[in-house]
């Protein structure tokens, strides 16, 4: 029986682990990057990896990629994820995504189906596994008879508390820029049956303390457009319905400066066309009358370097893929189309799945007094 391969796209800081994982299953990894040097990199040491060059807007080079492999593993952005979905489509293959689904990618589900492929999004942590955990409580709930009237859901994988030292008290795991450039995301959710939109620019200004135990400073904020899991986790009877992230306390305050400084403006501007040190940089940014005064004196006069302005093969993040990926290559995954983690028949297999990893929900009952 010929072994079974993988099309890993992208190199983010968490793909690593996936790699591992699937060469310790026996499943040849194909890791393809924009620049062959990076392929080579993540590649070095694993037995069962070969590092390639592809860049994902060449859809000649794509389609010949996607069509020696079984299933394609994205860590792309979400906005070339319809080009990469397509090529699986016409060459009939397998995908696998964290990112949520966006309108451009349930537009190709019946495609999908037609082609007699999968297409699985919303695996990874947040969202993800949040996701296994909602659906199997809410479907006990139902299952007993019960409604639910309330449900807030909150994530954040963040550092150990003795590792939360920098003013952030967070550590990126997955892309820096796609980290920071969430939190302008605006925010919609339903509170006590009404629905709340919150401005981007105003979201960090909402964050309030969140109590789990004693020993953790925690904060919360609401997470994106909540208000459609009245619908994607069957609970049209709640009133009140929020996803949210989990940061330490300080985090919100310390992300406020820098929106309110333009330090999250991703508009280009004109004295960043050339390189210039990163003390003017930063005068320019805020305006300031100089760039020599003491405050600024250990700023680096090293010009900063720009990204490129558009990258291929970007990184994005990838937690707990590498699962789904094997469910999907073994069978036990056979649900077609473009889909996420919302039901039972999809989230079961998962969650025994983690298990084996050490990963499992610790769930607490806590009864309220009428």
């Amino acid at each position: 029986m010929a072994p079974q391969r993988a099309l890993m796209l992208g190199s983010g800081f968490v793909t690593k682990p996936t790699l591992d994982i699937l060469n310790d299953a026996g499943v040849e990894v194909s890791v393809a990057c924009r620049t062959l040097e990076s392929a080579k990199k993540l590649s070095a040491g694993v037995k069962l990896a070969t590092p390639i060059s592809l860049d994902v807007n060449d859809d000649k080079a794509l389609d010949a990629a996607v069509a020696q492999h079984d299933v394609v593993i994205s860590l792309i952005p979400y906005t070339y994820h319809a080009a990469v979905i397509k090529s699986a489509i016409r060459n009939k293959k397998n995908v696998v995504t964290t990112s949520y689904v966006s309108p451009a990618m349930m537009e190709l589900d019946q495609q999908a189906k037609d082609a007699g492929i999968t297409v699985m999004n919303e695996i990874g942590l947040d969202p993800g596994i949040d996701h296994l955990s909602a659906v199997e409580t809410i479907s006990n709930v139902h299952a007993a008879g019960g409604k639910i009237l309330s449900f807030k859901s909150f994530c954040g994988g963040l550092p150990a508390p003795e590792n939360s030292d920098n003013p952030l008290g967070y550590k990126f795991s997955w892309s820096s820029r796609g980290v920071l450039l969430a939190l302008r995301n605006a925010a919609t959710f339903y509170e006590d049956g009404k629905l709340v939109n919150v401005a981007g620019p105003d979201l960090m200004a909402t964050a309030k303390p969140y109590h789990i135990y004693p020993g953790y400073a925690f904060v919360a904020y609401p997470n994106r457009d909540s208000s459609v899991y009245k619908e994607r986790y069957n609970i049209p009877e709640a009133h009140t319905i929020i996803r949210g992230t989990l940061r330490y306390a300080g985090f919100p305050e310390f992300i406020k400066v820098l929106v309110d400084t333009g330090f999250l403006n991703d508009e280009e501007q004109d004295y960043f066309k050339q390189p210039i040190p990163w003390k003017e940089a930063t005068q320019k940014l805020l305006n300031a009358p100089s760039s020599s005064e003491a405050d600024l004196s250990a700023s680096s006069p090293t010009p900063p370097s720009p990204p490129a302005a558009t990258p291929s093969t970007p990184s994005a993040p990838l937690s707990r893929r590498r699962c789904t990926t094997k469910q999907i290559l073994d069978g036990t995954l056979s649900e077609k189309g473009v889909i996420a983690p919302m039901s039972p028949k999809i989230n079961d297999p998962l969650i025994k799945e983690l298990a084996k990893y050490g990963i499992a929900f610790k769930e607490k009952v806590i009864k309220h007094s009428a």
